[in-house]
């Protein structure tokens, strides 16, 4: 049996949301315009000259690239996307009784570099893996946790492979560290599931969780990739759908995400652009069940292109329970990970403030990378401290404590991603690759 020894903030999440704060001191009609591939807007266009603009980039030879500088492919029709790395596993209705399903068994192949376990459920309800028990006996996650470990019930610090809790839809990746390895063979799950947390009394459910099951399946772990994304309009910034996708001030945004991204081999690919409901323009509400939040994402469904989801609004509250003491909400991410290939659910995406950036230490490309990495299955490098607890950090070796020059640090205003950040992005199964697979 292996446990993590703790490395010495707090990691903020909300029933799974990862929610990224600046100090003060994520029937409606969807409209699908347009689809692009893998197009940059031109070198000359403005960059927003937000300090954290100006952070250095890791020099990896990606970043010399030449940028795509191909016009717009206006064909209104997005494609469906394959990815012939990823096998589905399993795919299956668990029953949960008293808070708790029976043992869920599948067979990771030889040659598997990843494993994501997406639940998807009662919307109220909170989900997360119990125990995961490989063929040798390792436990990626170990039996009990939920009440012995100090993550409280809402993350698993101590278990080999890191994972967190959500409500409605929850997700894990393996392996999303240097300390765990995949062995192929018969692996066994346990399932958890609850109801209350966040200040408010918990409980075991019971109902029926949908299991989804992923490997991906390459001749080596993989050093590059391709992201494709479904961007939604609300009107926030002055943008929809067709003004932000000729909008030289957006395309550069896109640009340095881009550039951020590609230190670690990753590219974007396909991009779709969509106009959503304006009513989700302001989210008043990212903390309760049954949020507006949890309606934004849930716009996603029935989108052809089977990407990351990005929803560009103006504002991002906390509703009822107040955001006195947190500042103002920058962006949030559907789940750390985010479930994989599966749209339409409350946790399938990313929402980015646009108007909350105005005025503040913060660029918008590094709250689109920094959300979309916690997505793709990326923790903090290092939480705030705050003065009680021990200050958390991420289970990766190569990124240094509370170094504000790495991207996920919590303010998200650094610009660095280590080689094994760029592995858990690389290994997620929304990351495709072009040696063996096209759109």
């Amino acid at each position: 049996m292996r446990h993590r020894t703790l490395r010495r903030g707090a990691l903020f999440l909300i029933l799974g949301l990862a929610v990224g704060l600046a100090a003060c001191d994520d029937e409606p009609a969807n409209k699908a315009v347009g689809v692009e591939e893998n197009n940059s807007s031109s070198n000359n266009s403005p960059v927003n000259n937000s300090p954290s603009n100006n952070a250095p980039v890791n020099n990896n030879p990606a970043n010399n690239n030449p940028v795509n500088n191909n016009p717009v492919n206006n064909n209104p029709e997005p494609e469906p996307i394959t990815r012939d790395a990823v096998i589905q596993l399993e795919q299956l209705t668990a029953v949960v009784t008293d808070g708790e399903t029976s043992a869920i068994r599948f067979t990771v192949p030889e040659g598997a570099v990843s494993v994501s376990i997406s639940l998807v459920g009662e919307d109220r309800t909170s989900w997360v893996i119990a125990a995961w028990e490989d063929p040798s006996g390792e436990e990626l996650v170990y039996d009990g946790w939920v009440s012995r470990d100090p993550g409280q019930g809402q993350l698993c610090l101590s278990c080999a492979n890191r994972i967190s809790v959500a409500t409605g839809a929850s997700a894990a990746l393996a392996p999303n560290n240097q300390d765990v390895t995949l062995v192929p063979g018969q692996h066994t799950l346990r399932l958890y599931a609850f109801t209350g947390g966040a200040f408010q009394p918990v409980s075991p459910a019971s109902g029926d969780v949908e299991v989804t099951i992923h490997a991906k399946v390459l001749p080596e772990v993989p050093t590059e990739g391709i992201l494709d994304l479904n961007l939604h309009f609300t009107g926030a910034g002055g943008w929809d759908a067709e003004k932000a996708r000729n909008d030289p001030e957006f395309l550069a945004v896109l640009d340095e995400v881009r550039a951020l991204y590609a230190q670690v081999g990753l590219s974007l690919g396909q991009i779709t652009w969509q106009d959503i409901d304006p009513a989700y323009r302001v989210i008043e509400n990212i903390f309760q069940d049954d949020s507006d939040l949890q309606e934004l994402f849930t716009q996603s469904e029935g989108n052809v292109a089977n990407a990351v989801n990005l929803f560009f609004v103006e504002e991002l509250a906390f509703g009822q329970a107040g955001q006195q003491g947190f500042g103002v909400i920058l962006g949030v991410a559907g789940g750390i990970p985010g479930p994989p290939l599966l749209q339409g659910t409350t946790r399938s995406g990313v929402a980015v403030a646009v108007d909350s950036h105005r005025g503040l230490n913060a660029a918008l490309h590094t709250t689109i990378a920094h959300e979309v990495g916690h997505f793709l299955g990326l923790f903090h490098t290092s939480e705030q401290d705050l003065g009680f607890g021990p200050q958390l950090h991420d289970p990766l070796d190569d990124t240094p404590e509370n170094d504000a020059d790495y991207l996920m640090f919590n303010t998200g205003s650094g610009s660095l991603l280590s080689p094994w950040q760029g592995r858990v992005m690389l290994s997620n199964p929304w990351v495709r690759h072009a040696s063996t697979e096209e759109p």
